[in-house]
């Protein structure tokens, strides 16, 4: 029996299964002479790249996000190195010590170039004040004056203790100088035979006679009153001893501050930028409070005395150093650490200093890009915690906190070193993928504030003579940069025919064009292969074909499962509830058709249509929801009046992965309406389409890949002439087959049609009229529609009112 079409239904010829590239369009573009374009078919994106670059305000980072392989990344660098503007004065950063707070040290900014100027000057310093120390205090004038308060002293301690030492003798005592054993010290002692002896000894020669005319108690008193004599004496000789170290210690910090006067006045000339002059003050204040360290100061040992020498303080850690730089810094940053971007305080190695101080501190890019531009991957710094969490907080105060992971991550933990902040300026240009975007958009209040320009690069661009000529463009350039064989017209025109199929669609062409340059590189390689002068269009389809080789391993074992009969499918004759979908299987680097069939039984109840995969968990949502919508049709269409009754299944069969999308709801509705009508389907025909709730087949997605999958299998058991596939009309422009499909169909052993309402694809399937509702309310009799209806109206009143819930 022939096949009866439906009057909507379309049959579709070869031509219209591809589009077709006309190889002398690259003649004209040849004649353009046109150099190559940096635009990449991304007017959208660079518009809003250069609006980014462009606007100089707080905020206006850039955010690019796509699809990778669409140039990004290639775009960002194309565009800054056209020349981007310095946006504020370079400057160098330095950090010193602080000598009141060590775990404090001091920030320092000075124009570009003057850091590490600054740092050899200091250097200088430290040794000239070294000297200029000692050759101050050995002075004759210090000498002189230190010698006089000294001296001074002497004379004091001199005529106190002759004093004293008088009074003893008249009381028969003396001041004598004691020694216990490694110390000696002043001491009252009794005189006996004109030797003195300790107080014991004397009271019991006192005792036993040997001494008249003494008491025991009168010599107590007189002792005592001495002793405190000598105390007294003692308290004023130590006051004046204090008395003339500070009167040493001013004088010689006096002098060394003047000393120190020309030096520091000429540096604070030299180096005339903010909080100089007060660091160097903080210096001159220190050294002269220090001037027994400083002295002595290659005599020194141990960590305090290490730290504490005028080399030592003298440091400076210069952290960014543009002194070789003229133009705006642009770092590019490959790998956006938390260490690498943000800078961090490391331990030190040296032995000699084992604690943290301010020299350990360490630059990131953010803080060298000041000024200029940061360029990250945005994926890539996601992949540590915290990173753009600190970036954002970064950008938002536009200060930068220098700090060791451990620090940020466990406050209270590592080093108390807390560096002062550093007031940044960098446009950051972050480029990632739009699911990160939207995570960072969606999960931080603050990320829309700092990166205020969003720049989206799409994977298509339309499918004209100017979008064909940026093909031919990049395949010359490529080829000129990586000194390629000649790329023929066919070459090229294959190429832009092989973006038509990348994008899905016959009025797009793809945009990732590090794909495409990769078939340039291995159509190159099959060309030397052969010893080809040129690279032509056998070529570039050799290098779709290897690379769709392999990548198609489990696409093949599939595939045999299915002709050895291990998985069932038929692609001739008819059966009832039996209807042959198409699914696609993405396995991330290559994508295929995977026929399947799709089975549907119905019974009297009150369960209404069930899907297997939905009951076991192996469907997603939008699977869910495709099954729904039927459903929703079957009440909608059939038996609009009464209530609709059934227990229905529909499962697909050997499929054991997880189900999702809605692609399959026509194949679905199709073997349901089968099974109720009692009507065999063709199974020589499969068919793909997301059915609505009136029974409209929308659009889908993944057609070349279903059509050419069922195809192959179809082609390895023999093509009948009456294979094909049903599609949404909606898909028309989707098609892009491949060569073996467009010939089939051209030789009618392989149709195409498109349907844009099941009715249509019911006719096409079974060869029966569908049937539209009368004005009587009534399907005609003898018709599809008529019998499911029937069915359905049997299967209700058999299974009577719903049970009370």
């Amino acid at each position: 029996m022939a096949r009866k079409t439906s009057k909507s239904a379309q049959k579709l010829s070869a031509d219209e299964l591809r589009w077709t590239c006309d190889p002398q369009l690259f003649a004209r573009i040849r004649e353009q002479n046109a150099d190559h374009a940096s635009s990449i078919g991304q007017s959208r994106a660079l518009t809003a790249l250069r609006l980014g670059l462009d606007i100089d305000a707080p905020g206006y980072n850039v955010f690019v996000c796509g699809p990778s392989g669409t140039g990004k990344m290639s775009s960002v660098r194309s565009m800054i190195s056209e020349g981007v503007k310095l946006r504020r004065p370079l400057i160098d950063c330095l950090y010193v010590q602080n000598t009141t707070d060590p775990d404090r040290p001091v920030l320092l900014t000075m124009p570009a170039g003057q850091g590490r100027k600054f740092k050899k000057e200091i250097e200088l310093f430290a040794q000239k004040a070294t000297e200029l120390v000692r050759s101050t205090l050995e002075s004759t004038t210090v000498d002189n004056k230190r010698n006089e308060f000294i001296s001074g002293a002497d004379v004091l301690e001199k005529d106190l203790l002759k004093e004293l030492a008088e009074e003893c003798d008249r009381k028969h005592f003396s001041l004598t100088q004691v020694q216990v054993e490694e110390m000696s010290h002043l001491d009252i002692l009794p005189m006996f035979r004109r030797k003195p002896v300790e107080m014991e000894e004397f009271c019991e020669r006192i005792e036993n006679g040997q001494i008249r005319n003494r008491s025991i108690k009168d010599v107590r008193e007189t002792h005592a009153q001495l002793k405190e004599r000598l105390h007294q004496v003692l308290v004023k000789l130590r006051a004046e001893s204090r008395s003339v170290q500070d009167n040493v210690h001013e004088l010689e910090s006096n002098a060394v501050q003047e000393a120190l006067k020309d030096p520091i006045a000429a540096l604070n000339a030299q180096f005339p930028h903010e909080g100089v002059s007060e660091w160097l003050e903080q210096i001159s204040g220190w050294i002269s409070e220090h001037l027994d360290l400083i002295d002595d100061e290659d005599a020194q040992q141990g960590e305090e005395a290490q730290r504490s020498t005028l080399k030592t303080l003298l440091r400076v850690n210069v952290l960014l150093d543009n002194s070789r730089s003229s133009s705006a810094p642009v770092i590019f940053e490959n790998s956006p650490t938390f260490t690498n971007l943000f800078g961090t305080v490391e331990r030190p190695s040296d032995e000699m200093r084992p604690t943290v101080d301010f020299a350990d501190i360490k630059a990131g890019s953010l803080l060298r890009a000041h000024g200029g531009y940061l360029i990250i991957n945005a994926n890539d710094a996601a992949a540590e915690s915290g990173v753009w969490r600190t970036l954002t907080r970064v950008l938002k105060a536009r200060e930068l906190e220098i700090q060791s992971p451990e620090q940020f991550f466990n406050p209270g933990s590592g080093s108390a070193l807390k560096p002062r902040p550093i007031k940044v300026d960098v446009k950051v240009i972050a480029v990632g993928d739009d699911e990160l975007y939207r995570a960072l958009y969606n999960g931080s209040d603050d990320f829309h504030r700092v990166f205020k320009v969003k720049v989206d690069f799409d994977d298509v661009m339309p499918l004209d003579d100017d979008n064909v000529a940026i093909y031919a463009r990049h395949a010359w350039h490529v080829q000129k940069e990586e000194d390629l064989l000649p790329i023929t017209d066919q070459a090229l025109a294959s190429l832009c025919e092989y973006g038509v199929r990348l994008a899905q669609r016959q009025d797009w062409l793809s945009t990732r064009f590090s794909e495409l340059t990769d078939v340039l590189r291995e159509a190159n390689h099959y060309a030397k292969t052969e010893n080809s002068p040129q690279t032509d269009r056998k070529h570039v389809e050799k290098a779709l074909t290897e690379k769709r080789s392999r990548h198609s391993l489990t696409e093949e074992r599939l595939r045999h499962l299915i002709n050895a009969g291990l998985v069932t499918l038929k692609t001739e004759g008819s059966d009832i509830g039996t209807a042959n979908g198409l699914t696609v299987v993405d396995l991330g680097d290559h994508a295929f058709g995977q026929p399947c069939r799709i089975s549907a039984t119905t019974a009297p109840g009150h369960d209404g249509v069930l899907s297997v995969e939905r009951e076991v968990s192996l469907s997603g949502r939008i699977h869910d929801k495709g099954t729904m919508l039927l459903t929703a049709y079957l009440r909608a269409h059939y038996l609009p009046k009464e209530p609709l009754a059934l227990s229905a299944t529909i499962a697909f069969e050997q499929l054991h992965d997880e189900v999702d999308g809605d692609s399959a709801s026509l194949a679905q509705a199709i073997a349901l309406l089968s099974n109720l009508a009692q009507i065999p389907i063709s199974q020589s025909i499969a068919m793909t389409g997301a059915l609505d709730q009136h029974g409209h087949v929308q659009a889908v997605g993944g057609l070349n890949e279903k059509i050419e999958g069922f195809f192959y299998i179809c082609q390895a058991r023999e093509l009948t002439g009456k294979q094909g596939i049903i599609l949404p009309d909606d898909n028309r422009l989707d098609l892009v087959l491949d060569e073996a499909v467009i010939e089939a169909v051209r030789k009618g052993q392989f149709h195409l049609w498109t349907v844009r309402h099941i009715d249509e694809a019911i006719e096409i399937l079974t060869g029966e009229t569908a049937g539209q509702r009368q004005k009587d309310g009534n399907f005609p009799k003898g018709t599809f529609n008529a019998a499911v209806e029937a069915r359905l109206r049997e299967l209700s009143q058999i299974s009577g009112p719903h049970p009370a819930r």
